[in-house]
């Protein structure tokens, strides 16, 4: 079975009848694999489910199939590949070929947990009795959510500045970090955009926040509470928290576009400011864009 490269991504081709009788042979040996195929021709894929008893139209209704007394799990992805794996159910590796960017899709996977959780007490009464269980959590929340999200904006940025092909600082210095990424946004023609207004932007304030906190702050000793100087609290209001959410998952969606999209991705199309001023259907509206987006304001 030959390997194929495709944007990054490798797959084990099954083109013709040498292929998949190799792949069978691995099935009738017991091999343990976990791996991404393409079929040149789906009747390939056809005759291997039905060699492994799968009935083909079940699995083109469902588009998977998990066994885990056969610790046997086979998807179809609509990208265009197959994952199959011998050892159950298992993910994919990494979820890209992007270091930079992996770390900031797990790290956000981490800050959304928790962000969740706080959420969930917040909607539970039994959480405002300070004997409780519930009530206990909040004390160690809040340096948790403040730890993650402050090194989730460090590898978000580290990733935006591995996609733009520039040098990432070595450093943990969130502003040095995100007045690189800023530099980097306006190299690239990538200001004026829903990248700027709707992710970057926001995030300033979690890194001015940072910047002002007493120094010799180690930031890159963030997650070991080494400041005692440090007294962030977390606000645990449940719209303001929503609203976090809602900017991280902005933020890893344009990561992810980036990656997959590159320049094409809707998140970097210019003339944001015009296309909000022309949205506005009254003067007040008008004022309100030009008063939040003043340095947008073409010279």
């Amino acid at each position: 079975m030959k390997t194929i490269t495709e944007k990054e991504e490798q797959y084990i081709l099954i083109s013709d009848q040498t292929d998949f009788d190799e792949i069978i042979e691995c099935f009738t040996d017991r091999q343990l694999f976990a791996n991404q195929f393409k079929f040149s021709d789906r009747s390939y894929f056809t005759k291997l489910l039905n060699a492994l008893n799968i009935d083909d139209e079940d699995f083109s209704t469902r588009y998977y199939y998990y066994d885990p007394a056969r610790k046997l799990h086979i998807s179809e992805s609509e990208f265009g590949y197959v994952w199959i794996s011998t050892y159950g159910l298992i993910a994919r590796n990494k979820a890209t070929a992007n270091r930079a960017v992996n770390a900031c899709l797990n790290q956000h996977m981490v800050i959304l947990m928790l962000i969740e959780k706080a959420i969930d007490l917040v909607n539970d009464n039994r959480v405002y009795d300070i004997d409780s269980y519930k009530f206990s959590l909040l004390s160690k929340l809040s340096p948790t959510i403040f730890h993650n999200v402050t090194f989730y904006i460090e590898v978000f940025c580290k990733a935006y500045l591995s996609l733009t092909g520039t040098e990432t600082p070595h450093s943990h210095n969130l502003l040095l970090i995100y007045q690189t990424t800023l530099q980097a946004m306006n190299n690239h023609g990538h200001g004026n955009s829903l990248f700027q207004i709707i992710v970057l932007e926001p995030l300033f304030k979690i890194v001015e926040h940072v910047a002002m906190l007493p120094r010799n702050f180690k930031e890159h000793f963030i997650k070991y509470d080494d400041n005692l100087q440090d007294d962030t609290i977390i606000l645990y209001d449940a719209p303001g928290l929503a609203e976090m959410k809602s900017l991280l998952e902005l933020s890893v969606d344009f990561i992810s576009g980036y990656y997959y999209e590159g320049a094409e991705t809707h998140y970097l199309r210019t003339d944001v400011y015009q296309r909000m001023m022309d949205m506005a259907d009254t003067d007040e509206k008008k004022a309100k864009i030009q008063e939040l987006y003043p340095h947008l304001i073409p010279r």
